[in-house]
This record gives structure tokens, C-alpha cells and sequence, in this order.
């Protein structure tokens, strides 16, 4: 299904914060997340077990999810984040971070630990 991704800076989801003060846990429950509309929760075929695939032309993320009634429907909510910043990308010399198309399915594969992300981003660059 296609959807559109805002990320933003979260108060109570700091990328700073949880590096300074939390750890490898707390790290990925805050930050590789998608806060979704119900509408769009039910026709993925959500439950609380299943995480979100995100992916578009710039890269894929698989994050965990929550139904959240704020967020317009057809839309994807994620905070500041390495997660978030897989499906971003640069046009014209900027980054591009806001109204994200992206290909959104239900998957059971795992999110990956941040130190698996970085892994995966260094043999991805070389």
C-alpha cells in the first residue's frame, strides 16, 4: 500500500537523548517506529506482533508500528532517526524528509539492532 512519510523531531523520541541516557534496547523500542491511523492499520492487516516495511527509491526500513487517531490517514509519522533516515535522500542539494511515497507492507522480519544498521550501512557504501 502506498503511503506518505513525515519524520520530525519527537520531544519524548530523542535520537540524542537515547544515546546519551538509554541503551541498546530503548534505542530501537523509541526510535524505529511508525505511528500509523487506525483506517490505515486495519487495511494493512495490522496486529500488535506484525512490524511495517517501508520502501522507496532511496532505501527500506523495517520499524514497529502503533495505531495513533492524531495521524491523517494515508500518512506515517516517524521520528528523527538512523531508521527514519533509510528512506530519506538528497534532490537539489537537499534532504528530503517530509511527504515521503513510500511502499508500506506488514512484514514478520526483524528491526534491525542499531549496531546491525550501521553494518549494513557501511557495506552498502563501499
Amino acid at each position: 500500500m502506498e503511503m506518505t512519510v513525515n519524520i520530525v523531531r519527537m520531544i519524548e523520541r530523542d535520537q540524542i537523548e537515547e544515546f546519551s541516557f538509554g541503551n541498546d534496547i530503548s534505542l530501537k523500542e523509541k526510535l524505529a517506529i511508525g505511528f500509523v491511523n487506525p483506517k490505515d492499520f486495519d487495511k494493512l492487516g495490522l496486529v500488535k506482533s506484525l512490524h511495517i516495511k517501508l520502501s522507496n527509491n532511496y532505501g527500506e526500513v523495517i520499524i514497529s508500528q502503533v495505531r495513533d487517531e492524531k495521524i491523517p490517514e494515508g500518512s506515517i509519522l516517524m521520528p528523527v532517526s538512523i531508521w527514519s533516515n533509510q528512506i530519506t535522500g538528497v534532490e537539489n542539494g537537499s534532504i528530503i524528509y517530509k511527504n515521503l511515497r513510500v511502499e508500506v507492507e506488514p512484514t514478520r522480519d526483524p528491526i534491525l539492532q542499531f549496531k546491525d544498521l550501521i553494518a549494513k550501512i557501511v557495506i552498502n557504501n563501499k
